[in-house]
């Protein structure tokens, strides 16, 4: 998609993220009072894409970073921006909770324009609105996305959507019927607005997943996050607990297409020596794991495999290399 600014890309990740509408059936507002706001916030980013200049006093030239690894790429006046950005809307979206709970918030002009322009009276909020910011657990970022009923997995349904969805259900649907576990994480601490979804099976232990695929995997899954600034926003990862190390020392035991898989998304050594670069006298063997398919010897790098198996979309052939690698990972799982 092309943008007008780097401020429309950020804007446009708020209804890019909003899920589908789901009501809280037996909540003390009705489903339509609790459509009204999900319509509201809808209308409100709706108006923020169209024109960013109402929030941002200046606009900036469309960027975006290669991958969601911005200090491979430089541009640090793009990180500049990028967190500006994210300042003066998760500003107004804390502003609208404290709001809702009755609290005096000193609004900018042009948080005040911006209600204006949708129609809100301060004095006079909707009653979803004031529900949301009031009830028990409540927080900014079930706000700003309409989580109304917290037992609803709202979550994979953006994720469903922004992803190819047949693929997605289906692969969601193995996971869940081998024990795996949905487990929608967003911070409300220090609320980042987003939204982040890991499955994960708890055969590997009972210790909670933590976000993204790339660092302290300790469980089999997938993990979902969504970064405006990068060019393709959406990443899936493949978890992969403890490394590539133990399932590459039996590569010879797994299918022919898995192993082709895996040796497509694997780096082979380069002699980097980053993994031997605390070995002072000079006799640790590298850490590659040599492995032998049709005839040829690879060296594969086991280390960090969560920057080779993350994608950007999912169609049905990655959704059966998925399902190949988690069931051969699991059979290794702890008894």
């Amino acid at each position: 998609m092309t943008y007008t600014s780097l401020e429309q890309r950020m804007a446009a990740a708020y209804p890019a993220m909003l899920p589908p509408f789901r009501p809280k059936e037996d909540a003390p507002v009705t489903p339509a009072q609790q459509e009204e706001f999900y319509r509201l916030m809808q209308r409100l980013y709706q108006l923020l894409f169209d024109d960013p200049s109402l929030l941002f006093p200046t606009l900036h030239p469309d960027d975006s970073f290669p991958t969601r690894y911005k200090g491979a790429h430089g541009k640090p006046e793009l990180s500049a921006a990028v967190q500006k950005i994210k300042k003066a809307m998760e500003t107004l979206f804390h502003a609208l909770y404290l709001l809702g709970r009755g609290e005096a918030v000193k609004l900018t002009k042009r948080q005040q324009a911006v209600l204006s322009s949708l129609g809100v009276a301060v004095g006079s909020l909707p009653p979803a609105w004031v529900w949301m910011s009031t009830r028990p657990g409540a927080d900014p970022v079930a706000l700003a996305y309409c989580l109304f009923d917290n037992s609803h997995p709202y979550i994979a349904g953006v994720y469903s959507r922004l992803l190819e969805e047949a693929p997605f259900r289906r692969l969601e649907q193995w996971m869940l019927s081998q024990g795996y576990q949905p487990f929608p994480v967003y911070k409300t601490d220090w609320p980042d607005y987003r939204l982040t979804l890991t499955y994960a099976n708890p055969a590997w232990g009972s210790e909670r997943p933590s976000v993204g695929n790339e660092y302290k995997i300790k469980h089999t899954g997938i993990s979902l996050q969504y970064d405006a600034y990068v060019q393709s926003p959406v990443s899936l990862g493949l978890c992969i607990p403890h490394g590539l190390k133990p399932y590459l020392s039996h590569f010879d035991a797994m299918p022919g297409p898995l192993r082709e898989f895996i040796l497509s998304r694997t780096k082979q050594c380069d002699g980097c020596r980053y993994c031997v670069q605390t070995d002072k006298k000079g006799t640790r063997p590298l850490a590659c794991v040599p492995v032998r398919h049709q005839g040829a010897e690879y060296p594969l790098c086991p280390l960090f495999p969560g920057y080779g198996y993350s994608w950007t979309d999912l169609d049905d052939a990655l959704a059966d290399n998925l399902i190949a690698f988690l069931t051969f990972m699991d059979s290794h799982a702890p008894a």
